[in-house]
């Protein structure tokens, strides 16, 4: 039962690495709204894989052993598997988080430019800013 669940959470987190690595190709590539297509099936895996988590935390705990006899050999390595894929997922969404947020603050920032934060007054500095221009 547990390495039936450790070999679904693996493949869960291998889905997750490979979407993961398309929209960091895709954030590079400004292939944007392939990043957003992602969203949803990154959510969906994201529950996925919390459920599978409590339920083989569940097993775990229903064992009752120590530590040294909680897993078989075949569980042992399917969980050092796990634990491989988890920080290999870890370091990927890391770059990906990373790029995501330089991307929305540099169009934060143009946006702040262009839109010129202040409010708009009838002032003579107002109409002379390069960003903006009024026409009667």
């Amino acid at each position: 039962m547990l390495i039936e669940k450790l070999t679904k959470i693996n493949d869960i987190l291998n889905r997750l690495i490979k979407i993961t690595d398309e929209d960091i190709y895709n954030i590079k590539e400004a292939n944007h709204e392939e990043v957003f297509k992602n969203i949803s099936l990154k959510e969906k895996y994201a529950q996925d894989f919390q459920k599978l988590k409590n339920e083989i935390d569940y097993i775990l705990v229903s064992r009752n052993k120590p530590i040294e006899e909680i897993f078989t050999k075949e569980e042992e390595i399917e969980f050092e598997r796990f634990k491989e894929n988890l920080n290999e997922f870890y370091e990927k969404h890391k770059l990906f988080s990373k790029l995501s947020f330089s991307v929305t603050n540099f169009y934060n920032t143009l946006l702040e430019k262009i839109k010129n934060k202040k409010k708009l007054t009838y002032d003579k500095n107002d109409i002379q800013n390069p960003f903006m221009k009024i026409k009667a």
